[in-house]
């Protein structure tokens, strides 16, 4: 079964996002601004243990919330070994999520 990671829980409205898979929200916290964090070392914990499962052929990234937290996933997948991420974009204008690859080696792709 697919899978949709929600980068952090927010309350928007993730239902078109169903389309695409199962929703899993990697946090609902956020990163602090402190170095030596206790905070961010169990965020991140967190986030890594709920990636464990993600496949780059078949799952997507879908980012809300903070940037830094999505940051961080991005910055934790490529540690895992993924150059290739499927994401899932929103649409203002027609209201639904549409799937991009972003190949971290290359160049963003619509498919």
């Amino acid at each position: 079964m697919k899978t949709v990671y929600v980068t952090q829980e927010t309350e928007f409205d993730f239902t078109d996002a169903e389309r695409w898979g199962d929703i899993v929200f990697l946090t609902h916290d956020d990163l602090f601004n402190h170095r030596d964090s206790d905070h961010n070392r169990i965020v991140m914990a967190n986030i890594r243990r709920r990636l464990t499962a993600f496949s780059a052929t078949s799952d997507y990234i879908l980012i809300a919330g903070s940037p830094y937290v999505a940051a961080a996933v991005f910055n934790m997948l490529g540690t895992m070994g993924y150059d290739s991420i499927r994401v899932l974009r929103w649409s203002n204008r027609d209201r639904v999520y549409t799937p991009i690859l972003i190949n971290t080696a290359q160049e963003v792709m619509t498919s």
